[in-house]
C-alpha cells in the first residue's frame, strides 16, 4: 500500500509541474505572445539606442562579417536556447520550487535561468547591458513554457540578437 501511495504521490507531482500545467492559455493567446515578443525587439533596440545616447553608456562594437552575423543569428540563440531553457529551465521548473509561479505566467525556474543567462552575457556585455538581458529572457522562457518547445525561444531570441546588431551598427556610425 504504501508503494501505490509513493507513486501516486510522484505521478500528481509530475502532472502539476509538467508544461502542459503551464500552457492553460488558449492557442491565440499563446500566439498574440509570440507576436508582441517578436514586435518588442525593434523597440528593445530602439529603447537602447536611445538609453545609450542618453546616459553615455558605451555599447561593445558590432562586427558585420558573415562568421558573426551566423554566430549572433543562428548559434548562439540555438545553443544558449539548449542550455538555460531546455537545460536548466526545464530543470527548475521539474522541481516544486522551481515551478512555483512568481508573477503571473513567471516561475521560479524560469526568473533563475534568467538571472544565470544575464550572468553569462557579463564576459561579453557590460554591467548594464548584460543586466538589461534579463527582461528578454523571461521572455524566451515565457515561450519555452507555453510552447514546449525552445523553437520559438530561439526564433524570438535571433530575431532580439538581430536589432542589437543594427542598434551596434547604428551607434557604431552615429558621427
Amino acid at each position: 500500500m504504501a508503494f501505490r501511495w509513493r507513486s501516486a504521490c510522484a505521478i500528481a507531482f509530475e502532472r502539476a509541474c509538467s508544461p502542459v500545467r503551464l500552457r492553460r492559455l488558449s492557442a491565440a493567446r499563446r500566439h498574440r505572445f509570440l507576436i508582441l515578443a517578436l514586435l518588442a525587439g525593434p523597440l528593445g533596440g530602439a529603447l537602447l539606442y536611445l538609453a545609450a545616447h542618453a546616459v553615455g553608456l558605451r555599447l561593445p562594437a558590432v562586427s558585420l562579417s558573415g562568421v558573426s552575423l551566423v554566430k549572433a543569428l543562428l548559434l548562439a540563440p540555438v545553443l544558449e536556447e539548449l542550455i538555460f531553457r531546455g537545460g536548466i529551465q526545464t530543470l527548475l521548473d521539474r522541481t516544486a520550487r522551481g515551478a512555483r509561479p512568481v508573477v503571473r505566467g513567471v516561475t521560479v525556474g524560469n526568473v533563475l535561468t534568467s538571472a544565470l543567462f544575464a550572468a553569462a552575457h557579463l564576459w561579453v556585455a557590460p554591467l548594464a547591458l548584460a543586466a538589461a538581458i534579463f527582461l528578454p529572457s523571461l521572455v524566451f522562457g515565457r515561450l519555452r513554457q507555453l510552447y514546449a518547445s525552445l523553437l520559438p525561444a530561439m526564433v524570438v531570441h535571433a530575431v532580439y540578437n538581430g536589432c542589437y546588431l543594427v542598434t551596434g551598427m547604428a551607434w557604431s556610425t552615429r558621427f
